[in-house]
């Protein structure tokens, strides 16, 4: 499973990580934030959560909005490996 990761600057390429790296990540840092793309769907972040929760990591997710548009959002999400 693959995840657009939100972008820091409107120039920069669209950058992917995928759920492997982001329990590689968690495992060494203990704890972790990701910022992903509107792109990804609301399915995909579920099942990320559901698989990183079985493996005892404690998931938090929200929508973060930005501007006014209801189209101008981000996903934040927390791991943390307990």
């Amino acid at each position: 499973m693959n995840f657009k990761l939100a972008k820091k600057d409107l120039n920069d390429k669209q950058k992917i990580i995928s759920l492997d790296e982001i329990q590689k990540q968690v495992k060494e840092k203990g704890s972790t934030t990701f910022y992903l793309d509107k792109e990804n769907s609301l399915k995909d972040i579920q099942k990320l959560q559901a698989s990183l929760e079985k493996s005892s990591k404690s998931v938090y997710w929200n929508e973060l909005h930005y501007s006014s548009d209801k189209d101008s959002f981000l996903y934040e999400l927390h791991i943390i490996n307990y």
